[in-house]
C-alpha cells in the first residue's frame, strides 16, 4: 500500500505521533534513519516505512506499506533538526526468556546509557538485556537511537530482580564496596549482572541478594554505568 498524508487531522498521523512520544502501542514505536531500517529488515521487524513527500514515487521491493508526508508533518515528526531520509515503524515486544548470561539495569534513566549498554551486550554476546520496572523505557526514542540497531537482535525484558533470582540467576553487583573483579575467574551461569542507577546506584534492598564486585580505579572514585558496563562485560564475556 502505498498513501499521501497531507493534514494534522489524519488518524494515522496522530497515531505516528503518539509513537514519536513513546507510547509503544503493541510494541510498535518509530526509528529514524536508514542504518535502523537496515537493521528491522534484517529482524524483520519493520511494519511500514514513512518518506517526505520530496520522495513520492519511491518503490521499495520488500512489499512493505509506504507512507509519504508533505514536509511540514515529515518535520514535526522527526526528532532531530536534521531530517532523517526514512522513519520506520517497527515492532518489539518485551521478552520473557532471557537465557543464561544476562545484563540487569536496576533504575538507569539516561536513554543513552540504556541504549549504549544493550549495544555492548549484543556485541559481547550476553543473552538479554532486562530492565527494572523503574528504568528507562525501551520505547524513549533516544534508546532506540543509541543502540544502534542491536535492539532487533536481542532479548530485553522489564522483570524484577527478585523474580530473576528466584527463578534461579546468581546475582552480581556492580557497586564501589564490592570485590575486585580481577579476582573472580567467570560469573557462574545462569546469572545476571547488575547495574545500578546513574546518581544513586544499585537500591539498597538489592544488595544483599548476591556477590558484589568493583572495578580497581584509581584518581577517580567512579564511571559513567555505560562505561563501566562495558569494561564489566568485556571481563566477563563468553569465551
Amino acid at each position: 500500500m502505498i498513501k499521501m498524508i497531507e493534514s494534522k487531522a489524519n488518524t494515522f498521523y496522530k497515531e505516528l505521533l503518539k509513537l514519536k512520544k513513546g507510547s509503544a502501542d503493541r510494541g510498535l514505536f518509530l526509528a529514524e534513519g536508514e542504518d535502523l531500517l537496515d537493521e528491522a529488515i534484517r529482524a524483520h521487524a519493520v511494519k511500514a516505512i514513512i518518506l517526505p513527500s520530496q520522495k513520492y514515487g519511491y518503490k521499495n521491493d520488500l512489499n512493505i506499506d509506504t507512507y509519504f508526508l508533505k514536509e511540514s508533518l515529515y518535520r514535526e515528526l522527526a526528532s532531530y533538526k536534521s531530517l532523517p531520509p526514512v522513519i520506520s515503524i517497527c515492532q518489539k515486544n518485551y521478552d520473557s526468556e532471557f537465557g543464561k548470561r544476562v545484563i540487569y539495569l536496576d533504575g538507569v534513566q539516561d536513554p543513552g546509557n540504556c541504549g549504549t549498554i544493550i549495544r555492548t551486550a549484543l556485541a559481547f554476546s550476553y543473552s538479554a538485556v532486562v530492565l527494572s520496572n523503574d528504568a528507562v523505557s525501551l520505547y524513549n526514542n533516544k534508546v532506540i537511537q543509541s543502540t544502534k540497531g542491536a535492539l532487533f537482535h536481542l532479548p530485553i525484558g522489564r522483570e524484577d530482580l527478585e523474580s530473576l533470582k528466584s527463578k534461579g540467576y546468581n546475582i552480581y553487583l556492580t557497586t564501589l564496596a564490592g570485590e575486585d573483579e580481577r579476582k573472580i575467574a567467570c560469573l557462574q551461569e545462569p546469572f545476571c549482572l547488575v547495574f545500578g542507577n546513574e546518581g544513586t546506584g544499585i537500591r539498597k534492598e538489592h544488595l544483599t541478594m548476591g556477590k558484589q564486585l568493583k572495578i580497581n580505579m584509581s584518581g577517580i572514585d567512579s564511571l559513567n554505568v555505560a562505561v563501566s558496563s562495558g569494561i564489566f562485560m568485556y571481563r566477563f564475556q563468553k569465551e
